[in-house]
Formats: structure tokens, C-alpha cells, sequence
């Protein structure tokens, strides 16, 4: 699944990336996601870190996660491409329970930027259990709500950036809106809206984002999707975001 995602925070700093998704399955129970950054880039041209008169940036963009984990300390060139970190995440299913099933594993955030500006400088942690439920309220077939839960803490790094440790939901709402039998311009039609609760223990900051992604299976296993998303009251001095757009493609192979 490759996908393109511009975020703009609260404190005006910009960030564009594009990133390959992938699903990798082991069994009925296991399962490997992996996110590979193709390319990245941060512009703080915007930010009080750039200075008026001269126009050269200098010092440290304050925030926290996800965006700016530690802080963002930023060079005199205002602007930087290149790639940013990958994490790596595994899955397994650990059985039934009200209603739904229950996942476990841990999300791994590896220190691969090119630049110390487009990523964390950290090997950071964030073990995760998730629940996961059909919706067999809603009209259509297809319809569950999936419930992941982080907390993540650095365990190596940059001494420069500040410590990490957060929690952060991912809790995702599935609802087929037409069917793929309505024909190639009304059919496959579906609505895919995420939130995202952080709770941030080091600076104790709550925050909240959502995106209502809207999707349209092109052909089966082929789906191109939308995904604008917003913060909601969201504060600058924390890095909080203030609106995000992605546009990606999943394909499923057999």
C-alpha cells in the first residue's frame, strides 16, 4: 500500500512523506505489518524558528508524538528531504472474547532517517493490544470497528532528544456505503474514519485527531482511498496537529 500524507501542524510546521505499507501474513494467527519511508520532508520556513531579518532557522521546534517524538531541532537550511524512520509491527491473534477478537504484539520505531531532523534519532518500543469486532447492527456486511492501543517508550537514542513515553489509540470504524454490484462508478463505495487519542506522559498533553477516510474499490483486492483529517483543539506549542491529507492504493495479493 503506498500512500502519500501532507500534515500541517498547529505551530505551522509542514511535513510531506511517502511511505510503503505492507501486510505480510505467517498463519491464521500471525502477522507482520511493515511501513518503509520512500520519501520525506520537513519545512519550518513558516515556524517562529525562522529568523525574519536574516530568514535562516535555528533551535528546537518544541512538540511531542507522533509527529515531533523529542522535540525537532532544526539546521539553518529551514527545509530537509530525504527519508524519514520504519517501523516494523507484529500481530497476533490471542483468541475470542466479548463478542470480538483479541490481538497482542508491539510496534517497533527504528532510527533510519537520513537526516537527524526528519526523524527521532531513537529506537523507540510500543507494545499494543487491540480488540476487534463485527458490526452486526449495520445493514451492509463488512461493517467491524478494530481497537488498537500503544504505549510506546524509547529505549536508545540521541541523548539530545528528549525522553519518549506516550499512549496512542488507532481505533478504526469500518462501514461499506454501496455495493460492488452497483457497477464500476457507484458501486464499492465505503467509509473508513479514524480517531486517535494520545495521552503524552512526559509533557502530560492529551490530544486527539480524526480522519473519516473515504475508499472505492477500483476492482477486487484494488482500492484507491482518500483521508483527510484534523486535530481537534489542537495546541501549537505541543506540535499538535492541525490537518492532515493522505491519498493511498491497497492492493491485495492472493
Amino acid at each position: 500500500m503506498p500512500y502519500y500524507r501532507y500534515t500541517e501542524l498547529d505551530n505551522d510546521l509542514e511535513q510531506q512523506e511517502a511511505v510503503a505499507f505492507g501486510l505480510v501474513r505467517f498463519s491464521e494467527r500471525a502477522a507482520l505489518t511493515y511501513e518503509i519511508p520512500l520519501a520525506y520532508k520537513r519545512d519550518v520556513r513558516d515556524t517562529a524558528l525562522r529568523d525574519p531579518v536574516s530568514g535562516t532557522c535555528g533551535g528546537n521546534l518544541g512538540g511531542g508524538p507522533p509527529d515531533l517524538p523529542g522535540g525537532l531541532p532544526v539546521g539553518g537550511d529551514c527545509e530537509k528531504t530525504g527519508v524519514g524512520d520504519m517501523n516494523l509491527r507484529f500481530l497476533y491473534k490471542a483468541g475470542r472474547g466479548l463478542g470480538g477478537d483479541w490481538l497482542i504484539g508491539s510496534q517497533f520505531n527504528l532510527p533510519t532517517a537520513s537526516d537527524n531532523v526528519l526523524g527521532s534519532d531513537q529506537f523507540q518500543i510500543g507494545p499494543m493490544f487491540a480488540y476487534v469486532k463485527d458490526f452486526d447492527w449495520y445493514p451492509a456486511p463488512g461493517a467491524f470497528g478494530a481497537f488498537m492501543n500503544f504505549y510506546f517508550f524509547d529505549v536508545f537514542g540521541d541523548n539530545d532528544r528528549e525522553d519518549v513515553s506516550y499512549y496512542m489509540g488507532r481505533w478504526f470504524f469500518m462501514f461499506p456505503l454501496t455495493s460492488p454490484d452497483k457497477g464500476p462508478i457507484l458501486g464499492g463505495w465505503y467509509a473508513l474514519p479514524e480517531v486517535q487519542p494520545i495521552y503524552d506522559f512526559e509533557e502530560d498533553h492529551f490530544s486527539f485527531w480524526a480522519g473519516p477516510e473515504i475508499g472505492k474499490m477500483l476492482a477486487p483486492g484494488r482500492i484507491m482511498y482518500f483521508k483527510p483529517g484534523f486535530g481537534v483543539d489542537p495546541e501549537a506549542d505541543k506540535g499538535d496537529r492541525d490537518w492532515t491529507f493522505e491519498v493511498g492504493f491497497r492492493w491485495f495479493l492472493e
